[in-house]
């Protein structure tokens, strides 16, 4: 095949999957450095990619489009001139646009649901030591990339004045010197840590680190409040106040970052920020982990991690293990790692 003259990439959500995303578009940069490259995404998530050096236009839809309007917008792609489809979501929104490109070429992601199903069910792994969203990816693109090619880490881009800004506005705020991203929400309460131990961590990285904390997270975070109640002021909540690009340039100006396996963590990593990462019902074969060498996942090896794919699933033990087996001892010895390195 010769080289394409545009590519578009579908890829719809979500902040985890999108941020890993990154890594394969740079692969396709690389490969194809005179391609128009575009990606479709929600207008949830656009944010996240804005001035990425890999793309040359993102085209965002809101969550709701229906068939005919999904259906729409593939047609008016489709005139746009695209002769190669990468669609990494593969799902019926995707799949409607898709169809809508008679000619173009089309390389579709294809989902590991059996060995997943395995890992899940029957807790045989049969993923390679190598595997990661990223890798994953990857395996999508194999016909179009080097068989030696490596996988590149993610990559998101904040603007020097996005970061004078949050700047000022932490410094109104009464927050000056350094501090440490907290996001201790996540879509699911079973990949959330305690609060009671989240509030131990604060008050050891305040009290004996000296650094401050700042909390983001989404309006229904209120693990959040729970961990800001009665604390100093140098412990700053922002959940619920921030829009996308604020929350990566409160992310980007940090020391590190705590929290889940959700996606303003991966993000984190994404920016250079480096993690510590705190895993419960999900593991590398559910698309986690961590990606930089300075950064460190705790988690804790039991028969029944992992659970689902995704953390959504209610845990069916007397309590969930994966968590309360995680101190505030493991977590402070991984923070005072990530600040040596």
């Amino acid at each position: 095949m010769k080289d394409p003259r545009a590519i578009l990439v579908l890829r719809f959500s979500s902040i985890g999957d999108i941020v890993q995303l990154t890594s394969p578009l740079k692969s396709l940069r690389d490969r194809y450095p005179q391609t128009r490259i575009d990606i479709i995404t929600l207008d949830d998530y656009s944010e996240l990619l804005l001035d990425h050096p890999d793309i040359n236009r993102i085209v965002h839809i809101p969550r709701g489009m229906k068939y005919q309007e999904l259906k729409e917008i593939g047609k008016m792609l489709a005139a746009k001139g695209y002769d190669l489809i990468i669609d990494l979501h593969n799902v019926i929104r995707s799949q409607i646009i898709r169809r809508q490109f008679k000619t173009a070429k089309k390389v579709i992601y294809k989902k590991p649901r059996w060995k997943r199903f395995k890992l899940i069910e029957l807790k045989k792994n049969h993923f390679p030591d190598e595997f990661s969203q990223r890798w994953l990816y990857h395996q999508c693109l194999e016909e179009l990339l080097d068989n030696d090619y490596p996988v590149p880490k993610t990559k998101l881009v904040i603007q020097k004045n996005e970061q004078s800004e949050i700047k000022l506005f932490l410094e109104k705020e009464g927050l000056t010197g350094s501090y440490i991203t907290l996001v201790p929400g996540a879509n699911w309460p079973e990949k959330t840590w305690l609060v009671d131990r989240y509030n131990e961590l604060v008050n050891l990285i305040v009290n004996k680190l000296g650094l401050s904390i700042v909390m983001i997270g989404g309006m229904n975070d209120g693990i959040c409040s729970a961990i800001a109640n009665d604390k100093s002021k140098q412990v700053l909540d922002l959940h619920g106040k921030l829009d996308l690009r604020k929350s990566l340039a409160i992310i980007s100006l940090g020391e590190m970052t705590i929290g889940g396996d959700t996606g303003m963590v991966h993000a984190s990593e994404a920016l250079g920020v480096p993690v510590t990462m705190i895993m419960g019902p999900t593991n590398l074969q559910m698309g986690g982990g961590i990606m930089l060498e300075t950064s460190v996942a705790i988690e804790k090896d039991l028969w029944c991690r992992p659970c689902s794919q995704n953390g959504k699933r209610p845990c069916y033990r007397s309590q969930q293990y994966c968590m309360t087996e995680i101190s505030t001892s493991d977590v402070r010895r991984a923070v005072h790692k990530v600040l040596a390195l």
